[in-house]
Protein backbone atom coordinates (compact mmCIF):
# COMPACT_ATOMS: atom_id res chain seq x y z
CA UNK A 1 0.00 0.00 0.00
CA UNK A 2 2.92 2.35 0.79
CA UNK A 3 4.49 1.68 -2.62
CA UNK A 4 1.22 2.31 -4.45
CA UNK A 5 0.63 5.53 -2.53
CA UNK A 6 3.94 6.81 -3.87
CA UNK A 7 2.84 6.24 -7.44
CA UNK A 8 -0.21 8.41 -6.93
CA UNK A 9 1.98 11.46 -6.36
CA UNK A 10 3.70 11.38 -9.73
CA UNK A 11 0.94 11.30 -12.34
CA UNK A 12 1.81 14.68 -13.78
CA UNK A 13 5.38 13.61 -14.55
CA UNK A 14 6.66 11.88 -17.63
CA UNK A 15 9.18 9.94 -15.53
CA UNK A 16 7.00 6.82 -15.58
CA UNK A 17 7.85 3.90 -17.83
CA UNK A 18 5.58 0.91 -18.39
CA UNK A 19 6.92 -2.31 -19.88
CA UNK A 20 5.65 -5.75 -20.69
CA UNK A 21 7.84 -8.57 -19.35
CA UNK A 22 7.66 -11.90 -21.19
CA UNK A 23 9.42 -14.88 -19.62
CA UNK A 24 10.31 -18.07 -21.46
CA UNK A 25 8.98 -21.45 -20.39
CA UNK A 26 10.51 -23.46 -17.58
CA UNK A 27 10.98 -27.09 -16.63
CA UNK A 28 7.80 -27.45 -14.56
CA UNK A 29 4.71 -28.39 -16.56
CA UNK A 30 2.73 -25.31 -15.46
CA UNK A 31 5.57 -23.05 -16.67
CA UNK A 32 5.78 -24.59 -20.15
CA UNK A 33 4.03 -21.70 -21.90
CA UNK A 34 6.02 -18.94 -20.24
CA UNK A 35 4.77 -16.02 -18.19
CA UNK A 36 3.80 -12.36 -18.54
CA UNK A 37 3.98 -9.46 -16.10
CA UNK A 38 3.98 -5.67 -16.30
CA UNK A 39 6.74 -3.42 -15.01
CA UNK A 40 6.15 0.12 -13.71
CA UNK A 41 9.12 2.43 -13.18
CA UNK A 42 8.99 5.93 -11.69
CA UNK A 43 12.49 7.35 -11.74
CA UNK A 44 11.57 10.48 -9.80
CA UNK A 45 10.06 8.52 -6.91
CA UNK A 46 12.59 5.67 -7.27
CA UNK A 47 9.96 2.99 -7.74
CA UNK A 48 10.55 -0.09 -9.84
CA UNK A 49 7.75 -2.63 -9.43
CA UNK A 50 6.35 -5.65 -11.23
CA UNK A 51 2.62 -6.36 -11.22
CA UNK A 52 2.20 -10.10 -11.49
CA UNK A 53 -1.19 -11.72 -12.21
CA UNK A 54 0.28 -15.23 -12.08
CA UNK A 55 0.57 -15.85 -8.34
CA UNK A 56 -1.06 -18.85 -6.68
CA UNK A 57 -0.58 -20.97 -3.58
CA UNK A 58 0.48 -24.61 -4.03
CA UNK A 59 -0.66 -25.25 -0.45
CA UNK A 60 -4.27 -24.51 -1.36
CA UNK A 61 -6.39 -27.44 -0.12
CA UNK A 62 -7.30 -29.80 -3.00
CA UNK A 63 -5.08 -27.76 -5.33
CA UNK A 64 -5.22 -30.05 -8.38
CA UNK A 65 -8.93 -30.83 -7.98
CA UNK A 66 -9.72 -27.09 -7.87
CA UNK A 67 -7.46 -26.48 -10.86
CA UNK A 68 -9.25 -29.11 -12.98
CA UNK A 69 -12.70 -28.06 -11.80
CA UNK A 70 -12.04 -24.36 -12.42
CA UNK A 71 -12.24 -23.18 -8.81
CA UNK A 72 -8.58 -22.35 -8.29
CA UNK A 73 -7.95 -18.70 -7.47
CA UNK A 74 -4.95 -16.84 -8.81
CA UNK A 75 -4.11 -13.34 -7.63
CA UNK A 76 -2.41 -10.12 -8.59
CA UNK A 77 0.71 -9.43 -6.59
CA UNK A 78 3.37 -6.71 -6.52
CA UNK A 79 7.06 -7.57 -6.49
CA UNK A 80 10.24 -5.56 -6.63
CA UNK A 81 11.67 -5.89 -10.12
CA UNK A 82 15.06 -7.08 -8.87
CA UNK A 83 13.40 -9.96 -7.02
CA UNK A 84 11.26 -10.87 -10.05
CA UNK A 85 14.28 -10.92 -12.38
CA UNK A 86 16.39 -12.88 -9.93
CA UNK A 87 13.74 -15.61 -9.51
CA UNK A 88 13.35 -16.18 -13.27
CA UNK A 89 17.03 -15.97 -14.14
CA UNK A 90 17.79 -18.47 -11.36
CA UNK A 91 15.53 -20.90 -13.26
CA UNK A 92 17.55 -20.21 -16.42
CA UNK A 93 14.58 -18.52 -18.07
CA UNK A 94 14.84 -15.68 -20.55
CA UNK A 95 13.10 -12.34 -19.92
CA UNK A 96 12.12 -9.96 -22.73
CA UNK A 97 11.23 -6.41 -21.72
CA UNK A 98 9.19 -4.32 -24.17
CA UNK A 99 8.91 -0.66 -23.22
CA UNK A 100 5.56 0.75 -24.28
CA UNK A 101 5.08 4.06 -26.08
CA UNK A 102 2.19 5.42 -23.99
CA UNK A 103 0.94 8.94 -23.36
CA UNK A 104 0.89 10.27 -19.79
CA UNK A 105 -2.90 9.90 -19.85
CA UNK A 106 -2.65 6.23 -20.85
CA UNK A 107 -0.04 5.57 -18.17
CA UNK A 108 -2.34 7.08 -15.56
CA UNK A 109 -5.26 4.95 -16.74
CA UNK A 110 -3.17 1.77 -16.59
CA UNK A 111 -1.81 2.55 -13.13
CA UNK A 112 -5.28 3.45 -11.86
CA UNK A 113 -6.59 0.14 -13.15
CA UNK A 114 -3.71 -1.75 -11.53
CA UNK A 115 -4.41 -0.03 -8.23
CA UNK A 116 -8.08 -0.94 -8.50
CA UNK A 117 -7.30 -4.56 -9.31
CA UNK A 118 -4.81 -4.79 -6.44
CA UNK A 119 -7.40 -3.94 -3.82
CA UNK A 120 -7.98 -6.98 -1.55
CA UNK A 121 -11.52 -7.50 -2.84
CA UNK A 122 -10.37 -7.46 -6.48
CA UNK A 123 -6.93 -9.06 -6.56
CA UNK A 124 -8.17 -12.68 -6.61
CA UNK A 125 -9.69 -14.19 -9.75
CA UNK A 126 -10.70 -17.63 -11.00
CA UNK A 127 -8.04 -18.87 -13.37
CA UNK A 128 -8.91 -20.03 -16.87
CA UNK A 129 -6.17 -21.30 -19.16
CA UNK A 130 -7.60 -19.72 -22.33
CA UNK A 131 -9.52 -16.64 -21.28
CA UNK A 132 -8.34 -15.43 -17.87
CA UNK A 133 -4.72 -15.88 -16.99
CA UNK A 134 -1.58 -13.83 -16.32
CA UNK A 135 -1.33 -12.88 -20.01
CA UNK A 136 -4.96 -12.18 -20.90
CA UNK A 137 -5.23 -9.86 -17.89
CA UNK A 138 -2.35 -7.78 -19.27
CA UNK A 139 -3.73 -7.95 -22.81
CA UNK A 140 -7.01 -6.47 -21.57
CA UNK A 141 -5.22 -3.92 -19.42
CA UNK A 142 -3.02 -2.59 -22.23
CA UNK A 143 -5.54 -2.51 -25.07
CA UNK A 144 -8.47 -1.16 -23.02
CA UNK A 145 -6.46 1.63 -21.41
CA UNK A 146 -4.37 2.92 -24.29
CA UNK A 147 -4.72 4.42 -27.77
CA UNK A 148 -3.24 1.32 -29.39
CA UNK A 149 -4.44 0.86 -32.98
CA UNK A 150 -5.16 -2.85 -33.00
CA UNK A 151 -6.71 -4.62 -35.98
CA UNK A 152 -8.41 -7.79 -34.83
CA UNK A 153 -8.80 -10.45 -37.51
CA UNK A 154 -9.30 -14.16 -37.93
CA UNK A 155 -6.24 -16.41 -37.95
CA UNK A 156 -5.73 -19.86 -39.45
CA UNK A 157 -4.76 -21.26 -36.05
CA UNK A 158 -6.66 -22.76 -33.14
CA UNK A 159 -6.02 -22.78 -29.41
CA UNK A 160 -4.72 -26.34 -29.74
CA UNK A 161 -2.25 -25.36 -32.48
CA UNK A 162 -0.73 -22.60 -30.36
CA UNK A 163 -0.63 -24.79 -27.25
CA UNK A 164 1.14 -27.61 -29.10
CA UNK A 165 3.74 -25.25 -30.57
CA UNK A 166 5.06 -24.66 -27.05
CA UNK A 167 5.28 -28.37 -26.23
CA UNK A 168 7.55 -29.75 -28.95
CA UNK A 169 10.11 -30.81 -26.33
CA UNK A 170 7.57 -32.10 -23.81
CA UNK A 171 5.81 -34.93 -25.66
CA UNK A 172 4.29 -36.54 -22.55
CA UNK A 173 2.69 -33.26 -21.48
CA UNK A 174 1.55 -32.71 -25.07
CA UNK A 175 -0.04 -36.18 -25.09
CA UNK A 176 -1.89 -35.53 -21.81
CA UNK A 177 -3.08 -32.07 -22.84
CA UNK A 178 -4.46 -33.32 -26.16
CA UNK A 179 -6.12 -36.25 -24.42
CA UNK A 180 -8.15 -34.17 -21.94
CA UNK A 181 -8.85 -31.13 -24.14
CA UNK A 182 -12.13 -31.23 -26.05
CA UNK A 183 -13.35 -29.87 -29.36
CA UNK A 184 -13.59 -26.26 -28.13
CA UNK A 185 -9.83 -25.73 -28.50
CA UNK A 186 -10.00 -26.64 -32.20
CA UNK A 187 -12.05 -23.68 -33.36
CA UNK A 188 -10.23 -21.04 -35.40
CA UNK A 189 -9.49 -18.03 -33.24
CA UNK A 190 -8.88 -14.35 -33.92
CA UNK A 191 -5.77 -12.34 -33.14
CA UNK A 192 -7.12 -11.04 -29.83
CA UNK A 193 -7.94 -14.54 -28.63
CA UNK A 194 -4.50 -15.78 -29.68
CA UNK A 195 -2.92 -13.49 -27.10
CA UNK A 196 -3.67 -15.90 -24.26
CA UNK A 197 -0.05 -17.06 -24.47
CA UNK A 198 2.87 -14.82 -23.43
CA UNK A 199 4.80 -15.11 -26.71
CA UNK A 200 1.68 -14.33 -28.73
CA UNK A 201 0.99 -11.15 -26.75
CA UNK A 202 4.62 -10.08 -27.07
CA UNK A 203 4.60 -10.70 -30.82
CA UNK A 204 1.35 -8.79 -31.42
CA UNK A 205 2.53 -5.79 -29.39
CA UNK A 206 5.50 -5.52 -31.76
CA UNK A 207 3.03 -5.19 -34.66
CA UNK A 208 0.77 -2.66 -32.93
CA UNK A 209 0.78 1.09 -33.61
CA UNK A 210 -0.19 3.98 -31.38
CA UNK A 211 -0.79 7.35 -33.04
CA UNK A 212 1.13 6.15 -36.08
CA UNK A 213 4.16 5.01 -34.07
CA UNK A 214 5.22 1.62 -32.80
CA UNK A 215 3.64 0.72 -29.46
CA UNK A 216 6.92 -0.97 -28.48
CA UNK A 217 9.71 1.60 -28.76
CA UNK A 218 12.45 -0.40 -27.07
CA UNK A 219 13.11 -4.09 -26.45
CA UNK A 220 15.72 -5.70 -24.22
CA UNK A 221 16.50 -9.37 -23.64
CA UNK A 222 17.86 -10.63 -20.33
CA UNK A 223 19.58 -14.00 -19.84
CA UNK A 224 19.51 -14.45 -23.62
CA UNK A 225 22.50 -16.75 -24.05
CA UNK A 226 21.67 -19.18 -21.25
CA UNK A 227 18.58 -20.73 -22.80
CA UNK A 228 19.46 -24.24 -23.94
CA UNK A 229 16.81 -26.54 -25.37
CA UNK A 230 17.77 -30.19 -25.39
CA UNK A 231 16.07 -32.73 -27.64
CA UNK A 232 13.79 -35.19 -25.90
CA UNK A 233 15.20 -38.76 -26.21
CA UNK A 234 13.39 -40.61 -28.98
CA UNK A 235 13.26 -43.90 -27.08
CA UNK A 236 11.39 -42.15 -24.23
CA UNK A 237 8.88 -40.55 -26.57
CA UNK A 238 5.31 -41.75 -25.93
CA UNK A 239 4.76 -42.46 -29.63
CA UNK A 240 7.76 -44.84 -29.69
CA UNK A 241 6.79 -46.52 -26.40
CA UNK A 242 3.11 -46.98 -27.28
CA UNK A 243 4.02 -48.26 -30.74
CA UNK A 244 6.30 -50.90 -29.22
CA UNK A 245 3.55 -51.88 -26.76
CA UNK A 246 1.03 -52.17 -29.61
CA UNK A 247 3.31 -54.42 -31.65
CA UNK A 248 4.01 -56.52 -28.56
CA UNK A 249 0.26 -56.91 -27.87
CA UNK A 250 -0.41 -57.96 -31.47
CA UNK A 251 2.42 -60.50 -31.59
CA UNK A 252 1.85 -62.09 -28.18
CA UNK A 253 -1.95 -62.16 -28.51
CA UNK A 254 -2.30 -62.87 -24.79
CA UNK A 255 -5.76 -62.51 -23.21
CA UNK A 256 -4.18 -61.19 -19.98
CA UNK A 257 -2.31 -58.47 -21.85
CA UNK A 258 -5.44 -57.59 -23.84
CA UNK A 259 -7.52 -57.35 -20.67
CA UNK A 260 -4.89 -55.09 -19.09
CA UNK A 261 -4.99 -52.80 -22.13
CA UNK A 262 -8.80 -52.70 -22.07
CA UNK A 263 -8.81 -51.83 -18.36
CA UNK A 264 -6.25 -49.03 -18.82
CA UNK A 265 -8.28 -47.60 -21.71
CA UNK A 266 -11.59 -47.87 -19.80
CA UNK A 267 -10.22 -46.31 -16.60
CA UNK A 268 -8.67 -43.46 -18.63
CA UNK A 269 -12.06 -42.97 -20.28
CA UNK A 270 -13.78 -42.72 -16.90
CA UNK A 271 -11.31 -40.05 -15.76
CA UNK A 272 -11.82 -38.04 -18.97
CA UNK A 273 -15.60 -38.36 -18.62
CA UNK A 274 -15.56 -37.19 -14.98
CA UNK A 275 -13.33 -34.25 -15.84
CA UNK A 276 -15.56 -33.17 -18.75
CA UNK A 277 -18.69 -33.42 -16.58
CA UNK A 278 -17.53 -31.64 -13.43
CA UNK A 279 -15.12 -29.03 -14.80
CA UNK A 280 -16.03 -25.39 -15.33
CA UNK A 281 -13.32 -25.06 -17.98
CA UNK A 282 -14.96 -24.96 -21.39
CA UNK A 283 -11.84 -26.38 -23.06
CA UNK A 284 -12.24 -29.65 -21.13
CA UNK A 285 -15.88 -30.22 -22.11
CA UNK A 286 -17.26 -32.01 -25.22
CA UNK A 287 -14.24 -34.27 -25.45
CA UNK A 288 -14.75 -36.70 -28.33
CA UNK A 289 -11.66 -38.69 -27.37
CA UNK A 290 -14.22 -40.59 -25.32
CA UNK A 291 -15.29 -42.29 -28.55
CA UNK A 292 -12.04 -44.28 -28.60
CA UNK A 293 -10.85 -43.95 -25.00
CA UNK A 294 -14.19 -45.31 -23.89
CA UNK A 295 -15.24 -46.39 -20.36
CA UNK A 296 -17.13 -49.30 -21.99
CA UNK A 297 -13.80 -51.06 -22.51
CA UNK A 298 -13.94 -51.98 -18.82
CA UNK A 299 -17.13 -53.90 -19.56
CA UNK A 300 -15.43 -55.47 -22.57
CA UNK A 301 -12.59 -56.64 -20.31
CA UNK A 302 -15.08 -58.18 -17.87
CA UNK A 303 -16.93 -59.97 -20.69
CA UNK A 304 -13.60 -61.39 -21.88
CA UNK A 305 -13.58 -63.45 -18.68
CA UNK A 306 -17.12 -64.78 -19.17
CA UNK A 307 -18.87 -67.05 -21.64
CA UNK A 308 -21.20 -64.30 -22.87
CA UNK A 309 -19.53 -64.09 -26.26
CA UNK A 310 -22.59 -62.78 -28.10
CA UNK A 311 -22.96 -59.79 -25.75
CA UNK A 312 -19.26 -59.15 -26.14
CA UNK A 313 -19.66 -59.21 -29.93
CA UNK A 314 -22.48 -56.62 -29.85
CA UNK A 315 -20.43 -54.42 -27.52
CA UNK A 316 -17.43 -54.66 -29.85
CA UNK A 317 -19.63 -53.67 -32.80
CA UNK A 318 -20.73 -50.57 -30.87
CA UNK A 319 -17.16 -49.69 -29.90
CA UNK A 320 -15.98 -50.17 -33.48
CA UNK A 321 -18.71 -47.86 -34.79
CA UNK A 322 -17.62 -45.25 -32.24
CA UNK A 323 -14.01 -45.72 -33.33
CA UNK A 324 -15.01 -45.05 -36.95
CA UNK A 325 -16.89 -41.98 -35.75
CA UNK A 326 -13.87 -40.47 -34.02
CA UNK A 327 -11.67 -41.19 -37.05
CA UNK A 328 -14.13 -39.24 -39.21
CA UNK A 329 -13.95 -36.36 -36.70
CA UNK A 330 -10.16 -36.45 -36.92
CA UNK A 331 -10.27 -36.36 -40.72
CA UNK A 332 -12.67 -33.40 -40.91
CA UNK A 333 -10.77 -31.79 -38.00
CA UNK A 334 -13.87 -31.32 -35.88
CA UNK A 335 -11.58 -32.33 -33.06
CA UNK A 336 -7.88 -32.65 -33.87
CA UNK A 337 -5.99 -35.73 -32.82
CA UNK A 338 -2.52 -36.42 -31.52
CA UNK A 339 -0.42 -38.95 -33.44
CA UNK A 340 0.29 -40.76 -30.15
CA UNK A 341 -3.39 -41.81 -30.17
CA UNK A 342 -2.89 -43.87 -33.33
CA UNK A 343 -1.25 -46.98 -31.76
CA UNK A 344 -4.07 -47.19 -29.20
CA UNK A 345 -6.79 -46.69 -31.81
CA UNK A 346 -5.19 -49.31 -34.06
CA UNK A 347 -4.83 -52.01 -31.40
CA UNK A 348 -8.35 -51.41 -30.07
CA UNK A 349 -9.79 -51.60 -33.60
CA UNK A 350 -7.99 -54.87 -34.26
CA UNK A 351 -9.22 -56.26 -30.95
CA UNK A 352 -12.83 -55.28 -31.72
CA UNK A 353 -12.57 -56.76 -35.22
CA UNK A 354 -11.32 -60.06 -33.84
CA UNK A 355 -14.15 -60.25 -31.30
CA UNK A 356 -16.75 -59.41 -33.97
CA UNK A 357 -15.31 -62.00 -36.37
CA UNK A 358 -15.17 -64.72 -33.69
CA UNK A 359 -18.68 -63.95 -32.49
CA UNK A 360 -20.06 -63.92 -36.03
CA UNK A 361 -18.47 -67.29 -36.81
CA UNK A 362 -19.96 -68.79 -33.63
CA UNK A 363 -23.39 -67.50 -34.55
Amino acid sequence: MFLIAGLQNCYSDNNIEISLLTCSGGEESFTSWGHSAIRVIDRKQSYDLVYNFGLFDFDTPNFYAKFIKGNLKYKLGIQETSYFFESYISENRQIVEQKLNLSDENKIKIINQLEYLYKPKNRYYYYNFLSKNCTTELRNLIFKNSDAEFLNQKTNKSYRTLINESLTNKPWLKFGINLIFGAYVDKKIDTYESMFLPNSLSSELNKTKVNGKNLVFNERVFNENKIIKSNFPFFLNPLFIFSIISVFVLIINSSKIQISLLLVTGISGILILLISIFTEHQELKNNFNLLWCNPLYILSAVLQLTEKKQIQMYLSILLQVLMIGVIIMWIIQFQRWEIVFFPFALILSIYNFRIIKTGYNNV
